[in-house]
């Protein structure tokens, strides 16, 4: 049986091709041949583009180019047509002549590839027509008999006819008296050259910085928003995760500091302060989260000694009520303080990943005091996603008019962002279907990207394992370590990877218990899905999944999963794989359009 590639024929092949495919194959004699089925040419001596039906390499005779021509086939005045099965009447060049362009075309292709004089391009070739269902045209100049292959040689083996033609033709076309014939190396090297094993993952290549590219750009819908923004001093933005949000608090944040304004970026998550922080630094903008800028104006008062003093035994006890307490009632009290003290400073407030603030008066009450006009009369831009990003506020969807309504009574702009910028197609198909949307939040990004891997475990260590593999096999083909991120949904210290230091040999950080992200040689990020939001990653997995049910772990996979931009592997307990399994179910009319 002959090597055959690919290994199956595709089923929109002619029903001729599919013929001599499985003659090929099962043919016992065929053993170490090697038969490339529809090579395609790139050029040709008469012109661009070609294919050859079949190209055959036979260790120690030579290269054989196969042109089928099913049905019936005639010639009239010099003119070829074929009659399909259908009765369609085809015209077509001579089919000798199109077999002998594609050979030549073939054997150019060798001597440019290897060079001239290399074992391979001294490899004899020839060309041959094979009329699989009728009888060989008449004999004439155009054309030896040996060169044609008809409906009644095939009633033997078709190794028998292949090899006739070889024994009678190809030494007579070679140019070189002594041609070397192809050994089972040189066989293997001329396929090689001709149809390569490859694989092209992502990586730090065009296709993950091609997304990267696009982060870093507003869209024109985007820019839509930002004009609004320009005319209207209040606006309240509502957008999916992966809809540019933060890009676009940035750009207003940056205009308002180039005008001169004195600006607060503000939002909850540590991580993302940190990389908002990084992005404005060589502005004027005072950026940070919601607890850092009410501590930094009370240590600006006369409070701070005080606060220090609650603070430092707050951390000091280690107690979980205590800390609680210090963050959700001691800060909003003594951030109070220092603004009767200090006055409002800022002249305009952003806030991104609102959900976060919004929901929690005292946070709310703070920034009012701190802007200049308050929420009623000064100048604002607030940007969240009000239905599944909620994490810090019991996870529920939230209305943000009516939490913004003690302040400003609804004397604001509202806008909507729908397009999904981050997130490939599969992704973001793939997230809103196991989180439980009926429908897609948003409308999706042109790049249609890689599926979602799911791979399911038993055990922590079956997990570690399966997630070891898949980052190893990541790292092997390409993929630059800073593009990887774990997520879960718990701390490192509760997750499957409490005892684990490093990943692929490589160190695993922390990203929730750092101060500073920037760290010497490749590592693998680790974080929780609470801390990551708001943030992306090329490369993301997904791990400790082992619900799918109540509205908290909807949204924690929704923020979570939507945080990965180009790659998302989702660790999954088999004991929820049947209930994540009938979520795709559901959605699969849409998930799959």
């Amino acid at each position: 049986m002959a090597t055959m590639i690919p290994a199956r024929i595709d089923d929109n092949a002619p029903n001729s091709e599919k013929r001599v495919f499985d003659l090929l194959e099962c043919d016992p004699d065929t053993d170490d041949w090697i038969a490339l089925h529809s090579l395609g040419l790139s050029k040709r001596p008469t012109g661009p583009y070609g294919e050859i039906d079949f190209v055959v390499i036979v260790p120690g005779k030579g290269i054989v180019c196969l042109e089928v021509k099913g049905g019936r086939v005639s010639c009239n005045g010099g003119l070829w047509q074929t009659m399909d099965r259908s009765g369609n009447i085809h015209r077509l060049k001579s089919p000798f002549i199109q077999a002998r362009d594609s050979m030549f075309a073939l054997k150019n292709w060798i001597a440019d590839h290897f060079g001239r004089g290399a074992p391979e391009e001294r490899c004899p070739i020839g060309y041959a027509v094979i009329f699989p269902d009728v009888a060989c045209p008449p004999v004439n100049p155009e054309f030896e008999r040996s060169e044609a292959i008809d409906y009644h040689d095939l009633q033997g083996p078709i190794s028998r006819s292949i090899l006739r033609f070889a024994t009678q033709r190809l030494e007579s076309l070679q140019p070189y008296k002594d041609a070397s014939l192809p050994t089972p190396s040189e066989a293997k090297s001329v396929k090689n050259s001709l149809r390569p094993d490859f694989d092209r993952v992502v990586s730090r290549s065009v296709y993950l910085d091609r997304n990267k590219e696009k982060l870093l750009c507003l869209s024109e819908e985007q820019y839509e928003r930002l004009d609004e923004l320009e005319a209207n001093p209040r606006c309240l933005f509502s957008g999916p995760a992966g809809t540019g949000k933060t890009l676009l608090a940035l750009e207003y944040a940056r205009r308002a500091d180039r005008a001169g304004q004195n600006t607060l970026f503000v939002c909850f998550n540590r991580l993302l302060a940190r990389w908002i922080k990084r992005q404005t630094e060589n502005t004027v903008i005072t950026a940070d989260t919601w607890h850092e800028v009410v501590r930094q104006s009370i240590m600006r008062s006369s409070s701070a000694i005080e606060f220090q003093k609650q603070q430092d035994e707050a951390f000091q006890s280690r107690d979980g009520k205590r800390i609680r307490e210090l963050f959700d009632e001691i800060y909003p009290f003594y951030g109070e303080l220092a603004l009767e003290e200090l006055g409002a400073s800022f002249d305009t407030l952003v806030i991104d990943e609102a959900q976060d603030i919004l929901g929690v008066p005292p946070r709310l009450d703070y920034l009012n005091r701190a802007l200049r006009g308050g929420l009623a009369g000064g100048r604002w831009a607030i940007f969240g996603d009000f239905m599944r990003q909620a994490l810090y506020n019991d996870a529920k969807p939230m209305d943000p008019v009516s939490a913004l309504s003690p302040y400003n009574n609804g004397r604001f702009t509202i806008a909507g962002l729908t397009r999904n910028f981050r997130n490939t197609q599969h992704i973001a198909r793939r997230t809103a279907a196991v989180t439980g949307f009926d429908t897609l939040p948003f409308k999706l990004s042109e790049e249609q990207g890689i599926p979602v891997e799911h791979k399911y475990w038993r055990t922590p260590g079956q997990q570690v394992k399966l997630l070891t593999d898949e980052v190893e096999k990541l790292l092997g083909k390409g993929v630059s370590a800073q593009d990887v991120a774990l997520l879960s949904p718990s701390g490192k210290d509760k997750s499957s990877l409490a005892e684990i230091e490093s990943i692929a040999g490589l160190p695993i950080v922390d990203m929730t218990d750092r101060e500073n992200d920037l760290t010497d040689g490749p590592t693998i990020k680790f974080s929780t899905i609470h801390s990551f939001k708001g943030l992306e990653s090329p490369v993301v997995f997904i791990i400790d999944i082992d619900w799918v049910e109540d509205d908290r772990s909807e949204s924690l996979l929704y923020v979570g999963m939507t945080r990965a931009q180009s790659v998302l592997t989702l660790m999954i307990n088999q004991k929820v794989r049947r209930s994540v399994e009938s979520r795709l179910q559901a959605a699969r009319k849409w998930i799959q359009n």
